[in-house]
């Protein structure tokens, strides 16, 4: 459903970058109303993404100092309690903190339930942190399709950490590995064999692995399972630190912050680092570039006549005959 309503988007802009301010309320604050505002609008209409994305005013004032974490493992790991103790942890750094979290959405109705909230009631009160849940419409590899639009707008205000907290993986949904900047997996004792765990597509891929509640079982099995697994040969490469922590009994908190600083270390210092930074910066793009085609070929589909599709429904043309065809037209 796309949003009927007009928007001033040079409005929305100003006041997401401070140029403007709503009357009666401070500064961050109003940035903070436009931030959700401007989320709203990308999400039920994503021919606005463009617009806001590309608003000259917005382009020059985002400058990507946040470190986008992303958290994701099985369901029922407690990554929702997980992200709720990250979060608390970086407070008392002084960090300034948004959290995507990421819900399933219904095939039936649309609709999510977006629980996490209620799991964050710590942190509503504190101005230096937005939570925003978004239902997933449908988008695979477990994170929504306006989750990049979102934490491009968020990083206009300056947070120093964007935590993205994904649907519960499969065994292939590993899109939040080429969203995030340091990617944690999530597990748990007596999850599965090793088999089980090498199908999952994100286990060669994270860069921060966790076993979370160690207080119900023992992890030692788990651990050594993945430092065989993940470990790499050459030296001058991250080495994943495979961590314990219990969100129940709050341990081991402090270790995961410190790999987030550990990692990105790393990254600036190292060349492999960097590329692979670069690497995913062409990815966000490449993204972008796939939603902006979207829009236009779905038009194109919906203008395909009824007799290319009876011609396609009798076997004498294909349907990538009839979208080559269209793709070169629109290239032209």
């Amino acid at each position: 459903m796309k949003i009927k309503q007009s928007i001033d988007i040079n409005s929305v802009v100003n006041s997401l970058i401070g140029k403007t301010c709503l009357e009666n309320v401070d500064q961050w604050n109003s940035q903070i109303r436009a931030l959700s505002k401007a989320i709203t609008f990308v999400e039920n209409d994503p021919l606005l993404a463009p617009k806001l994305l590309s608003h000259p005013n917005l382009s020059t004032s985002a400058i990507m100092q946040a470190r986008i974490i992303g958290i994701t493992g099985l369901p029922g790991a407690g990554k929702s309690t997980l992200t709720n103790l990250l979060v608390k942890e970086l407070r008392q750094l002084g960090k300034k903190v948004a959290i995507f979290a990421v819900d399933p959405s219904s095939s039936l109705t649309g609709g999510a339930i977006l629980g996490d909230r209620v799991r964050m009631q710590d942190h509503f009160r504190d101005p230096n942190v937005f939570i925003r849940s978004m239902g997933s419409r449908g988008a695979l590899g477990g994170v929504a399709r306006a989750t990049r639009s979102a934490i491009r707008l968020a990083s206009v205000l300056n947070f120093d950490y964007i935590l993205v907290e994904t649907v519960g993986i499969g065994q292939s949904e590993s899109e939040i590995t080429s969203l995030a900047d340091s990617t944690v997996l999530v597990l748990m004792p007596n999850s599965g064999d090793e088999i089980q765990l090498m199908k999952s597509g994100i286990l060669q891929l994270a860069n921060i692995y966790i076993i979370n509640k160690c207080d119900l079982a023992d992890a030692s099995r788990m651990i050594q399972e993945l430092k065989e697994n993940i470990t790499p040969n050459a030296e001058n490469l991250w080495h994943p630190p495979v961590l314990k922590t219990s969100a129940a009994n709050h341990e081991g908190i402090q270790d995961v912050v410190k790999s987030f600083l550990q990692h990105e270390e790393f990254e600036k210092n190292s060349s492999i680092g960097k590329k692979l930074r670069y690497l995913r910066l062409r990815n966000e793009i490449l993204q972008n570039i796939l939603i902006l085609a979207d829009e236009v070929f779905q038009e194109k589909v919906k203008q395909i006549s009824i007799e290319e599709i009876e011609l396609l429904s009798l076997g004498k043309t294909t349907a990538m005959s009839i979208a080559n065809a269209i793709f070169q037209k629109e290239l032209k």
